[in-house]
């Protein structure tokens, strides 16, 4: 089949979770002999993709469109759809007032109607058979395509109050977008099948979607994994990686660790070293346990350096991102419950999941493979079956909503 991605997000550079993410799904598209079409619109200054001719190698000469220069009527539109909510929202901060509609977005105020229809436009002219967005809140794409176009949303998230869950760990605004649960289910009702990228999430849209007349097919399609060789240097011991983009849940999760979590490892394994890659380097004070490497271009690079892969985090949403690729990587996870969110089923030797908050366990778990270098490569095993097991469970799910006959492998 044809099939057009529509997404905000470029997946070069995969510098986020979100951007994996969307890899995967059309590395994964590919793999079972799909042709995609990648249309990437607007969504603020960040929109812009690395190059085009990468993203062509990954789908095809003529198969990346770029359609993130919005005209000036458009970019005004846009703004004004989104200006009464946050100028309501100032005000009730500044007389310290607090509602919960001043987290709420409008459902479509994230896209424009010239958007809209030049992805539209973009999508009959194709042919395509099947029009998958990512995120809810760009639904809007999905009305008035041809009926014979089967219509997808790959969620990332539910987005029903999201505010909630962050104020509660008391990070206020770092929750991005917050909807109504009402528009969150009229812009499922948008599509003929819903990808949720874990099983709570799956259980909560088909909750949501009760009583509406012809609800969407809701299927768990997490995460795909890349494939990734297996490490023959199994890298020095006593060391674990901290791999993460910059946001305010890493840097909470991070400076915790640093506090809690750390001395209680050090008193059990004194030679323990903290090692930290990704975006998050730069925007971080040093500490003397701990080196940065920065950006990188493989995750076996960071594993090489350091043999397990830590994910402390205390707030966040959607499946773990960098829990399954570390797994796929071979590298054993020791995570939080909301590190490993969407992960559970894959607990075990591969992935040891500790209470949130419970440093002196989650030091426990760690150093029972950073002073045990040989438990610690037959956990680096069970990772790598883990994420396999895992792989083909998501195929599954895809080729369902879908609605094709393709074999799950090709």
């Amino acid at each position: 089949m044809r099939l057009a991605i529509v997404s905000h997000i470029p997946v070069y550079p995969t510098t986020a979770g979100n951007r994996a993410r969307v890899l995967g799904l059309v590395q994964a598209l590919l793999g079972l002999g799909h042709e995609v079409i990648f249309i990437q619109i607007p969504s603020g200054p960040y929109d812009a993709a690395e190059s085009v001719a990468r993203h062509e190698e990954l789908v095809g000469r003529g198969n990346y469109y770029d359609l993130t220069r919005l005209s000036a009527p458009a970019r005004l539109a846009k703004w004004l759809k989104v200006f009464p909510v946050r100028a309501l929202s100032r005000v009730s901060k500044a007389l310290g007032i607090y509602t919960s509609w001043r987290h709420w977005r409008p459902l479509d105020s994230h896209i424009s109607p010239e958007t809209v229809r030049a992805a539209q436009a973009l999508i009959v002219a194709r042919g395509c058979d099947v029009c998958l967005v990512e995120y809810v809140f760009h639904s809007a794409v999905l009305v008035g395509l041809p009926a014979p176009v089967r219509t997808l949303i790959d969620t990332h998230d539910q987005f029903s109050n999201r505010h909630v869950g962050y104020a509660a760990n008391g990070l206020g605004g770092a929750h991005w977008i917050s909807l109504r649960p009402e528009a969150e289910r009229r812009g499922l009702m948008r599509a003929d099948g819903v990808l949720a990228i874990q099983e709570d999430e799956a259980q909560a849209f088909t909750r949501m979607l009760q009583g509406q007349p012809s609800p969407p097919l809701v299927r768990v399609v997490s995460h795909f994994l890349p494939d990734i060789e297996p490490r023959t240097d199994h890298g020095p011991p006593h060391r674990a990686a901290f791999v993460a983009s910059f946001n305010s849940a890493n840097v909470q999760a991070l400076s915790l660790f640093l506090q809690r979590g750390l001395p209680e490892v050090l008193r059990r394994d004194p030679d323990f070293r903290l090692i930290l890659a990704g975006g998050i380097c730069g925007e971080v004070p040093d500490h003397p346990q701990m080196d940065k490497i920065g950006r990188f271009e493989r995750l076996s690079d960071v594993f090489a350096r350091a043999p397990i892969s830590l994910n402390p985090v205390l707030s966040g949403s959607g499946v773990s991102v960098k829990a399954l690729e570390s797994l796929a990587a071979g590298a054993p996870v020791i995570a939080t419950e909301t590190g490993a969110r969407g992960l559970s089923a894959l607990a075990g030797e591969g992935l040891r999941i500790l209470p949130d908050g419970d440093w002196h366990a989650y030091a426990e778990a760690l150093t029972a493979l950073t002073l045990d270098p040989a438990r610690c490569v037959h956990a680096g095993e069970q990772a790598r079956i883990a994420a396999a097991d895992w792989n083909q469970r998501q195929r599954m799910g895809l080729q369902e909503l879908l609605g094709d006959g393709t074999p799950l492998y090709s």
